[in-house]
């Protein structure tokens, strides 16, 4: 009986896969690069003036812009119009329509307003609802963890996403008044 116990344990350990070496990942494993090339991306932009109807097309143009040329595209767009105390109805208007265009290329809005009023005006005015209190933001860092918490999947705090998190919006030039048709 112990010959039989004894040659059992020795094709057990003898059919173990060899340990990975130490530049390659594990079996049924992602290296940490691949993997976090994989996850989502966020893209947090803020315009380099205040947002008004006289360059709400530029703001439309500029955004649908570097969201064509995003690699990999993004799922969440984080737009900061902190410079911005309050919207006008065409600068309202360019922002459901960036909405619309934003959806059309699968990825969804978050808008940074930190005045109360500006924020409770956009969303009562919005006609059909196309922006709801819950993509509306104080902060592009709440706006960012409303994002990053939105999609599906477990939610963990990863050093990525800290290093998001700590980085300022990008900076988005927009002319002050919009371009000719």
């Amino acid at each position: 009986m112990q010959s039989v116990h004894s040659l059992f344990l020795r094709r057990r350990f003898t059919l173990r896969k060899p340990a990975p070496t130490l530049g390659m990942a594990a079996p049924g494993r992602r290296p940490a690069s691949q993997a976090s090339q994989e996850t989502p991306q966020i893209m947090c932009l803020r315009p380099g003036c205040q947002l008004s109807a006289a360059n709400a097309d530029a703001l439309v143009a500029a955004v649908a812009a570097r969201v064509r040329t995003a690699v990999p595209p993004p799922c969440w767009v984080v737009l900061d119009l902190s410079a911005t105390p309050a919207l006008d109805d065409g600068a309202a208007a360019a922002l459901r329509l960036l909405v619309g265009l934003l959806r059309d290329s699968h990825a969804s809005l978050r808008l940074v307003l930190p005045v109360a009023q500006a924020r409770a005006a956009f969303i009562s005015d919005s006609p059909g609802k196309a922006m709801g209190p819950d993509t509306v933001h104080v902060s592009a860092r709440a706006a960012m963890l409303a994002a990053y918490a939105s999609l599906p999947g477990a939610a963990l705090v990863t050093p990525a996403l800290c290093q998001l998190l700590a980085r300022p919006p990008e900076f988005l030039p927009l002319s002050a008044q919009s371009p000719p048709p």
